[in-house]
């Protein structure tokens, strides 16, 4: 991760999560998809401040958590003492080889410099026969394209903000952002995973007002987007944002969870 990505999570840390627990709902939801047992040797691969690694706690995963950003792993340990927290870029982890039954990743691999190094990581510290699993990836490879597709369409609330992230994305500067769209089934297939699968987790987070939406948006990853538009386009899109319909204040959102086994 390179360092205005990471150096971005920390500067927004303190809210990260706390106007809205998108990100902790997530976690609940991805857990629960994955079904880890007690004693499961988890590693949770970008872990913010710890959506993935308190739903995993709470089931009696042994959790080591890792993340680029110092502010972030200061309030995981901080919240989750259980927890072996460390900072450590995900493209490169001080970890043994062989050593997790589980290494999960939420919205992270996309954002990566490098996803395929951060797959590849995944696959080294992996046990035999262990997993790996990330969501923020996408499907154009045939075999996952049937499976990954939702079984409806985006909630009105979604689809308005999706659009307009659409609209304003061809004033941004040349790699302007962060993230890219990355292909999951060919990212875990070069790392050398088999068995591959995608299933869903899905979540719904209610806002009181458009204020409200947007100090969300600008606590976590949405904020990269927004502050590199021009200065005149940015405040257009906070005034386009500021202005979303009222009747919906429901984020409904769907996410392929993508996993693979490494053999053995």
């Amino acid at each position: 991760m390179n360092v205005s990505t990471w150096k971005l999570f920390d500067r927004v840390a303190a809210d990260y999560d706390q106007v809205a627990p998108f990100f902790a709902e997530f976690g609940r939801a991805i857990v629960d998809v994955l079904d880890p047992p007690a004693g499961c040797r988890l590693l949770d691969l970008g872990s913010g401040r710890g959506a993935l690694t308190a739903p995993a706690l709470a089931r009696g995963c042994a959790v080591t958590a890792v993340d680029a950003a110092p502010a972030m792993v200061e309030r995981l340990a901080a919240d989750h003492p259980a927890a072996a927290a460390h900072v450590m870029d995900a493209q490169a982890l001080d970890l043994p080889s062989d050593a997790f039954d589980l290494v999960v990743s939420s919205f992270v691999i996309h954002v990566l410099d490098d996803p395929r190094a951060g797959v590849a990581e995944a696959y080294r510290v992996a046990a035999p026969g262990g997993r790996f699993a990330f969501t923020g990836g996408s499907a154009r490879t045939a075999e996952f394209e049937r499976d990954a597709r939702p079984a409806a369409a985006a909630p009105p609330l979604a689809r308005r903000m999706d659009a307009l992230f659409e609209e304003f994305a061809v004033h941004l500067p040349p790699n302007g952002s962060m993230g890219r769209v990355v292909d999951a089934a060919d990212l875990l297939q070069e790392a050398g995973f088999v068995d591959l699968r995608v299933d869903h987790a899905t979540i719904a987070v209610e806002f009181a007002d458009n204020a409200m939406l947007w100090r969300w948006a600008m606590s976590h990853g949405y904020r990269a987007f927004i502050e590199d538009l021009p200065d005149e386009h940015r405040q257009e899109f906070h005034r386009r944002w500021m202005e979303l319909p009222a009747t919906d204040r429901v984020l409904q959102r769907t996410a392929g969870v993508w996993s693979g086994r490494k053999p053995g």
